[in-house]
Protein backbone atom coordinates (compact mmCIF):
# COMPACT_ATOMS: atom_id res chain seq x y z
CA UNK A 1 0.00 0.00 0.00
CA UNK A 2 1.50 3.56 -1.25
CA UNK A 3 1.94 6.50 0.99
CA UNK A 4 -0.52 9.51 -0.02
CA UNK A 5 1.23 12.49 0.32
CA UNK A 6 0.08 16.74 -0.04
CA UNK A 7 0.87 19.31 -1.31
CA UNK A 8 -1.49 20.96 1.02
CA UNK A 9 -0.57 22.61 3.71
CA UNK A 10 -2.15 23.76 6.97
CA UNK A 11 -0.08 26.85 8.72
CA UNK A 12 -0.42 27.43 12.34
CA UNK A 13 1.29 30.35 12.46
CA UNK A 14 -0.13 33.91 10.43
CA UNK A 15 1.30 34.52 7.09
CA UNK A 16 3.07 37.13 6.45
CA UNK A 17 1.36 40.77 5.75
CA UNK A 18 3.71 42.00 3.37
CA UNK A 19 2.85 41.46 -0.15
CA UNK A 20 4.42 38.45 -2.12
CA UNK A 21 5.04 39.65 -5.77
CA UNK A 22 6.05 36.16 -6.34
CA UNK A 23 2.69 34.52 -6.12
CA UNK A 24 0.84 34.50 -8.90
CA UNK A 25 -2.24 33.25 -6.56
CA UNK A 26 -4.67 34.63 -4.77
CA UNK A 27 -6.10 34.13 -1.41
CA UNK A 28 -9.65 33.54 -0.41
CA UNK A 29 -10.38 34.92 3.20
CA UNK A 30 -12.92 33.00 5.49
CA UNK A 31 -13.95 34.04 8.92
CA UNK A 32 -16.12 31.25 10.65
CA UNK A 33 -18.00 29.93 13.82
CA UNK A 34 -20.89 27.68 14.27
CA UNK A 35 -23.30 30.43 13.55
CA UNK A 36 -22.45 31.68 10.41
CA UNK A 37 -19.78 31.93 7.66
CA UNK A 38 -18.05 34.84 5.85
CA UNK A 39 -15.94 34.68 2.38
CA UNK A 40 -13.83 37.79 1.12
CA UNK A 41 -12.25 37.02 -2.26
CA UNK A 42 -10.18 39.60 -4.90
CA UNK A 43 -12.46 40.40 -7.57
CA UNK A 44 -11.17 42.58 -10.82
CA UNK A 45 -10.02 45.26 -7.97
CA UNK A 46 -12.81 44.98 -5.72
CA UNK A 47 -13.79 42.81 -2.30
CA UNK A 48 -16.25 39.66 -3.12
CA UNK A 49 -18.07 38.90 0.39
CA UNK A 50 -20.68 36.02 0.88
CA UNK A 51 -22.00 35.47 4.17
CA UNK A 52 -23.48 31.89 5.06
CA UNK A 53 -25.77 31.37 7.53
CA UNK A 54 -25.72 27.87 9.36
CA UNK A 55 -28.85 26.13 10.56
CA UNK A 56 -26.53 24.42 13.70
CA UNK A 57 -28.60 24.07 16.99
CA UNK A 58 -26.91 26.34 19.83
CA UNK A 59 -24.78 24.29 22.03
CA UNK A 60 -27.10 22.91 25.30
CA UNK A 61 -26.00 23.70 28.66
CA UNK A 62 -26.91 22.18 31.42
CA UNK A 63 -29.09 23.76 33.74
CA UNK A 64 -27.76 22.43 37.16
CA UNK A 65 -28.62 19.57 39.55
CA UNK A 66 -32.21 19.24 39.53
CA UNK A 67 -33.88 17.34 42.67
CA UNK A 68 -36.64 14.60 41.73
CA UNK A 69 -38.60 12.42 43.30
CA UNK A 70 -37.64 9.06 44.67
CA UNK A 71 -41.30 7.42 43.06
CA UNK A 72 -41.01 9.16 39.87
CA UNK A 73 -39.13 7.02 37.54
CA UNK A 74 -36.21 9.07 35.39
CA UNK A 75 -35.57 9.75 31.71
CA UNK A 76 -39.22 10.50 31.21
CA UNK A 77 -39.15 10.68 27.10
CA UNK A 78 -36.84 13.45 27.13
CA UNK A 79 -33.78 13.51 24.29
CA UNK A 80 -30.54 12.90 25.72
CA UNK A 81 -27.67 15.00 26.24
CA UNK A 82 -25.48 12.50 23.35
CA UNK A 83 -28.09 12.92 20.83
CA UNK A 84 -28.88 16.32 21.04
CA UNK A 85 -25.01 17.25 20.53
CA UNK A 86 -24.57 14.26 17.83
CA UNK A 87 -27.81 15.81 15.54
CA UNK A 88 -25.27 19.33 16.56
CA UNK A 89 -22.53 17.68 15.35
CA UNK A 90 -24.29 16.38 11.94
CA UNK A 91 -25.46 20.04 11.71
CA UNK A 92 -22.17 21.58 11.72
CA UNK A 93 -20.41 18.96 9.66
CA UNK A 94 -23.27 19.84 6.61
CA UNK A 95 -22.33 23.63 7.19
CA UNK A 96 -18.53 22.93 7.14
CA UNK A 97 -19.54 20.89 3.79
CA UNK A 98 -21.39 24.13 2.47
CA UNK A 99 -18.81 26.55 3.42
CA UNK A 100 -15.98 24.38 1.71
CA UNK A 101 -17.85 23.87 -1.56
CA UNK A 102 -17.73 27.74 -1.94
CA UNK A 103 -14.12 28.09 -1.92
CA UNK A 104 -12.40 28.60 -5.02
CA UNK A 105 -9.84 25.71 -5.89
CA UNK A 106 -7.26 27.84 -7.12
CA UNK A 107 -6.54 30.24 -4.81
CA UNK A 108 -5.03 30.01 -0.91
CA UNK A 109 -7.52 30.16 1.71
CA UNK A 110 -6.62 32.19 5.15
CA UNK A 111 -9.23 30.57 7.80
CA UNK A 112 -10.08 32.78 10.69
CA UNK A 113 -12.51 32.50 13.75
CA UNK A 114 -12.89 31.95 17.20
CA UNK A 115 -13.28 28.25 18.02
CA UNK A 116 -12.60 25.20 17.09
CA UNK A 117 -14.95 25.07 13.84
CA UNK A 118 -12.25 26.90 11.69
CA UNK A 119 -9.90 23.77 12.66
CA UNK A 120 -12.70 21.62 11.31
CA UNK A 121 -12.72 23.61 8.23
CA UNK A 122 -9.23 23.47 7.71
CA UNK A 123 -9.20 19.52 8.26
CA UNK A 124 -12.07 19.85 5.58
CA UNK A 125 -10.11 21.56 3.01
CA UNK A 126 -6.79 19.73 3.45
CA UNK A 127 -8.95 16.12 3.02
CA UNK A 128 -10.66 17.39 0.06
CA UNK A 129 -7.31 18.64 -2.06
CA UNK A 130 -5.58 15.17 -1.08
CA UNK A 131 -8.63 13.32 -2.59
CA UNK A 132 -8.52 15.48 -5.93
CA UNK A 133 -4.59 16.30 -5.79
CA UNK A 134 -5.11 20.01 -5.64
CA UNK A 135 -2.57 22.01 -4.44
CA UNK A 136 -3.25 25.03 -2.18
CA UNK A 137 -1.93 26.50 1.05
CA UNK A 138 -4.63 26.63 4.06
CA UNK A 139 -3.60 28.52 7.26
CA UNK A 140 -5.90 29.04 10.32
CA UNK A 141 -5.62 31.85 12.45
CA UNK A 142 -7.28 32.83 15.71
CA UNK A 143 -9.51 35.73 15.82
CA UNK A 144 -12.67 36.96 17.59
CA UNK A 145 -15.36 38.69 15.19
CA UNK A 146 -14.37 40.91 12.24
CA UNK A 147 -16.62 43.55 10.78
CA UNK A 148 -16.92 43.40 7.17
CA UNK A 149 -14.47 46.44 6.95
CA UNK A 150 -11.85 44.60 8.73
CA UNK A 151 -12.25 41.72 6.93
CA UNK A 152 -11.63 43.51 3.60
CA UNK A 153 -9.08 45.68 4.94
CA UNK A 154 -7.06 42.33 5.91
CA UNK A 155 -7.72 40.84 2.81
CA UNK A 156 -6.71 44.16 0.46
CA UNK A 157 -3.40 44.24 2.64
CA UNK A 158 -2.84 40.23 1.82
CA UNK A 159 -3.29 40.73 -2.09
CA UNK A 160 -0.98 43.72 -1.59
CA UNK A 161 -3.59 46.50 -2.99
CA UNK A 162 -3.04 49.75 -1.81
CA UNK A 163 -5.70 51.11 1.18
CA UNK A 164 -8.36 53.08 0.21
CA UNK A 165 -8.41 56.69 1.57
CA UNK A 166 -11.10 58.82 2.35
CA UNK A 167 -10.52 62.70 2.21
CA UNK A 168 -11.60 63.78 5.79
CA UNK A 169 -13.39 67.41 5.63
CA UNK A 170 -12.17 69.94 8.31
Amino acid sequence: MGMHTSHARLQQEPLSHQPNHERTRHVTLVWIDAREAVIVSWSDGAADLKHLGSDVPARHRSTGHLRHRPEVRHGGGRVSQNALERHRQEHLARFIEQVARRLPDDKDVIILGPGHVRDRLARQLIWSDIHHRVSRTVSVEPAGRLSERQLIARLRTLQGETPTRQKVEG
